[in-house]
């Protein structure tokens, strides 16, 4: 199958290196990624250019498959700081970016965010989107563009996706490897907010297992939520690490919340029962064992 991937950050690269290995890969980007790309695979075709460019994008959507978007498109935080620049992002340029895209019989990738949906309840698929933050309603509005489209789509509405593969050092910016970093900096762990928000990860060797099967098996017009149906604390989180930390490295860290009036939202509940019927996805229990294995290598980096 020829896929085309849209941004090669974290999951960018990561999704190009996985599927490489069965299918042929063509990549568009800034180019931050684009030497360990060529480094790890030179099977992966790899253009350093930027997706405004209208006559690139045209010529290679026009003979693939799958098209699979992994463009940066904030997070809640960024888009209360800069809704601007993401709104831009993600409504103004993937508006003109499906006008550009030729082919109609591809299939359509689009990662979104378990953010669409509200925090009231256990979400499936078949619930109606009600986002609360800036970052949900910009990313719903996204959706609601693909889906007009008339390209065919699977749009997977995701958890906070954690953890190493190929690629690890481009992930430090996420709050895991921060924590660790800065454990390991002897530094003290800094919780934004008052630390009671609650998060939902998914291991990248999970994500990547079930990213497989659905771009094999290529659903038309369908979503699917990508969670691990537990949610976690930041400030348990934190514990977490600082308990691993004294235990296995005996390093005795400190925690400081910046704030005890801001919170930041809980990542809605959402339920994987259509993901587990259609294909074999297993909620996975072993977060203390992965983030041990983070720790070392981290360490190690």
């Amino acid at each position: 199958m020829k896929i085309l991937i849209l941004g090669t950050g974290y999951l960018g690269s990561e999704i190009a290196f996985s599927l490489s290995k069965t299918h042929n890969i063509t990549c568009i980007d800034h180019g931050n990624n684009s030497s360990k790309l060529n480094f790890k695979n030179r099977k992966i075709k790899f253009f350093q250019d930027d997706l405004k460019n209208e006559n690139l994008i045209k010529k290679l959507s026009r003979d693939v498959d799958l098209i699979c978007y992994c463009i940066n498109t904030g997070g809640v935080v960024d888009c209360l700081e800069n809704s601007d620049l993401y709104k831009k992002i993600n409504i103004d340029d993937f508006k003109k970016l499906l006008k550009l895209i030729d082919n109609k019989k591809c299939n359509f990738l689009l990662l979104s965010t378990a953010f669409v949906y509200s925090d009231s309840e256990m979400n499936s698929e078949d619930c109606t989107p009600n986002p609360e933050t800036l970052y949900g309603k910009f990313r719903f509005e996204q959706e609601t563009l693909l889906m007009k489209s008339n390209l065919p789509y699977t749009i997977l509405r995701m958890s906070n996706i954690y953890g190493h593969q190929h690629f690890f050092d481009a992930k430090f910016n996420n709050v895991i490897d921060k924590f660790i970093l800065n454990i390991f900096s002897n530094r003290e762990i800094s919780l934004y907010g008052d630390g009671k928000q609650l998060v939902d990860f998914v291991h990248i060797d999970d994500f990547l297992n079930i990213l497989n099967q659905i771009v094999s098996k290529k659903p038309k017009n369908e979503i699917y939520n990508i969670s691990n149906e537990s949610r976690i604390s930041i400030n348990d989180l934190a514990i977490n690490m600082k308990n691993i930390a004294k235990n296995k490295y005996n390093l005795s860290i400190l925690l400081k919340k910046q704030s005890d009036t801001d919170k930041l939202p809980n990542i809605p509940y959402t339920s994987t029962s259509k993901i587990q019927k259609n294909f074999s996805w297993k909620n996975s229990d072993n977060m203390k064992s992965r983030l041990e294995s983070i720790f070392e290598e981290l360490k190690n980096s």
